[in-house]
């Protein structure tokens, strides 16, 4: 019987031991090729009692760059109940953009705050970005407990502060964890180490998480990548983002609203008479005379809405401030229009978490604000909850992502 998956992120502070949680649970799972391990740390073992874990993910990076395949194993791991496939965000100053425009599709979070470190700037600011993004499936480990030779009171500390840093945020930690990613305590395994501790391992804790609701189960939204030629017909190409395409499904076919009909459903090398969310697939299309990319089919029974205007929370990435009056480019999906940012209602400290100004006219690097856009042309969205492809976006200035976002608000 095929596992079910889930997506998760691994964030925290730079210091605090993403890496080497990362590297351990792929060790710990199994998820890595015999002799890889060895290969990679030999060096570092032969000085040290305990290989440094957070070099394996120091190779996969050096991997990506030069351009080599990755087994699929080294990206993913397997508990009894799931499969998980980890969300790459190396680098604390890059996390910021791979966050807000790659782990935004991530299922779950695990937050990882150093024992004696506690809570600091970049732990709010990940807490803000899981925030913004809406992310509610949140365990919290606290790492390097073996730093502090497993005591409960200095466990107890840090759980606490996590739990208000959470709270702040409108969030609740699934399960506050004592962990040493180094060492290997209550990964997979339950440390004698931390024998006081009665709740769940991280394993156990991931596979207790509640499933998403399947995209499949909403209504049909299908963004338009691409439009190609086939036999003299178009043939619209994309990634089915929620709900199901059928052979003879009535739709509608957003921003310009003209009903359309789905004459037949392809996909490299086989034959299909449908498909569903998550997969790519080839459309032709009956009743569109003009069909162009950034055109988004949806169930004609609960379309998108067609907006111009809405609410969102942005975070803003660029070093180079935003001030009143910036041309920008909004791109959701395979749609883009010309934006501008028509007011800041609130703009607030991420690090800090303290607000800073309402009504405001600037917005400088990595601060969050609730934000009125205004789109030169109309797009189809959603609110971010109701389908997560056509309810987040990010802003660009001069070719150069410089804000991403969450729709929070379309007005009727």
């Amino acid at each position: 019987m095929d596992l079910p998956w889930l997506r998760i992120v691994v964030v925290g502070h730079v210091d605090h031991g993403k890496s080497t949680l990362i590297g351990r649970l792929l060790h710990d799972s199994g998820a890595l090729p015999e002799g890889r391990l060895d290969e990679i740390v030999r060096a570092d073992a032969a000085a040290n009692a305990v290989p440094e874990w957070a070099l394996l993910l120091d190779h996969f990076h050096e991997e990506r760059e030069q351009e080599r395949t990755i087994d699929s194993t080294q990206a993913f791991f397997a508990t009894g109940r799931r499969v998980y496939r980890i969300i790459d965000a190396p680098g604390h100053r890059e996390f910021l953009k791979n966050m807000v425009t790659g782990a935004a599709q991530a299922d779950a979070a695990v937050l990882v705050i150093d024992v004696e470190a506690g809570v600091m700037e970049q732990t709010r600011r990940h807490a803000a970005l899981l925030a913004l993004l809406g992310q509610t499936r949140v365990i919290a480990a606290v790492n390097k407990m073996d730093r502090v030779g497993g005591r409960r009171e200095d466990f107890d500390r840090a759980a606490a502060d996590a739990a208000a840093l959470l709270a702040r945020m409108n969030l609740r930690a699934h399960a506050v964890i004592p962990i040493s990613a180094q060492q290997g305590w209550n990964l997979a395994v339950r440390s004698e180490a931390l024998a006081w501790y009665d709740g769940p391992t991280l394993f156990e804790a991931l596979d207790s998480l509640p499933s998403p609701e399947p995209q499949s189960h909403r209504p049909l939204r299908f963004p338009v990548q691409d439009v190609y030629t086939r036999e003299g017909r178009p043939l619209a190409v994309g990634r089915v983002e929620s709900g199901r395409v059928f052979e003879g499904q009535a739709a509608v076919l957003l921003p310009d609203g003209v009903r359309v009909r789905i004459q037949s459903v392809a996909r490299f090398l086989e034959n299909r008479t449908s498909a569903e969310a998550g997969e790519c697939v080839g459309l032709a299309i009956e009743g569109a005379h003009d069909i162009r990319r950034g055109a988004v089919l949806c169930d004609p029974a609960v379309p998108a809405k067609v907006a111009r205007r809405f609410e969102a929370n942005v975070f803003w990435l660029s070093d180079a401030p935003w001030e009143q009056g910036n041309p920008l480019v909004l791109r959701c999906a395979t749609q883009q229009a010309p934006a501008k940012i028509e007011r800041v209602i609130r703009r607030v400290n991420s690090a800090s978490l303290e607000p800073i100004a309402t009504n405001a006219t600037r917005l400088e690097h990595a601060e969050v604000a609730r934000v009125a856009i205004e789109l030169d042309a109309p797009i189809a969205a959603d609110g971010f909850g109701d389908c997560p492809a056509l309810g987040r976006f990010v802003l660009v200035k001069n070719q150069t992502v410089v804000a991403g976002g969450t729709i929070a608000a379309i007005p009727h």
